[in-house]
């Protein structure tokens, strides 16, 4: 399915439409698509409809070659866009990392499009302006490198620590789905939307309604932090952390993610 929203021609798919079960819209992370979530789209099924979009610069959605279109505040217009034409009447929502960084922003802007979500080794924003500068910079280079040299970037970035919990099979499956990118459109997203740029809202979380469950790997320590950090912020927000799991518990332990999944949609319906 192709959708449009301010010349992005976006692809979705909605892997069923069960007139009796909510829908789960699923957000993938940086280098990521719809894709990442094939081997979990079979057991959601049996208590939702899962749909998979690819966002900006990623996967099979067109991009024009403008920057200004990754902004938070452009991505935010663009999914509540493709939000209004589907007109799910029972809406949940997960992303995972820089998909869960736009539901942040998403949960912050249009609350009531959701009746609950999920958040997977992410964070609403960085606050500290200077922590946000080095954060830039860091992008910034990252941007370089990948425009410069995609194949040795994507040979440290397999390699950081954070990703070494995986078994070979996902990880060859993510290294497939990044092969497969635009390194020009992955520089924008960086460029556009990476975490220094991106306006923090963790201040609004606290006015935030919706059920939230954050989850993070135990392998991953830093986001176990953060996402116990944004916890503390509502008693709507619940702390799930996966044991033997590190940054992508989708793929390292995709049996809590489900089991997490269909017990916010059963209980809180």
């Amino acid at each position: 399915m192709k959708l449009y929203a301010e010349g992005v021609v976006y692809h979705a798919e909605i892997h069923q439409n069960n007139s009796k079960l909510p829908h789960l819209i699923l957000f993938h992370g940086f280098m990521g698509s719809g894709r990442a979530f094939s081997n979990i789209l079979s057991e959601l099924k049996a208590f939702c409809n899962p749909v998979t979009i690819d966002l900006i610069g990623h996967g099979k959605t067109i991009t024009p070659d403008d920057v200004n279109l990754f902004s938070a505040e452009r991505q935010t217009e663009q999914s509540k866009s493709i939000l209004d034409r589907f007109q799910f009447k029972n809406l949940y929502v997960y992303g995972y990392s820089m998909g869960g960084r736009l539901l942040f922003q998403l949960l912050t802007s249009i609350p009531s499009y959701f009746r609950g979500a999920l958040i997977e080794s992410s964070h609403c924003g960085i606050d500290d302006e200077s922590t946000r500068k080095e954060r830039v910079e860091v992008d910034q280079k990252r941007a370089l490198e990948i425009e410069r040299d995609f194949e040795t970037f994507l040979d440290r970035w397999m390699g950081m620590p954070l990703f070494q919990s995986e078994d070979q099979t996902s990880s060859l499956l993510y290294r497939n789905i990044m092969e497969d990118q635009s390194p020009r459109n992955l520089a924008y997203s960086l460029k556009g939307f990476g975490a220094g740029v991106m306006p923090p809202v963790c201040e609004k979380l606290h006015q935030l309604r919706v059920p939230l469950y954050l989850m993070a790997g135990s392998n991953d320590q830093k986001y176990v932090d953060r996402m116990t950090e944004i916890s503390k912020l509502s008693s709507h927000f619940e702390l799930i952390v996966a044991e033997n799991a590190g940054h992508r518990v989708h793929a390292d332990r995709p049996d809590l993610l489900i089991k997490s999944l269909k017990k916010l949609i059963s209980t809180h319906v």
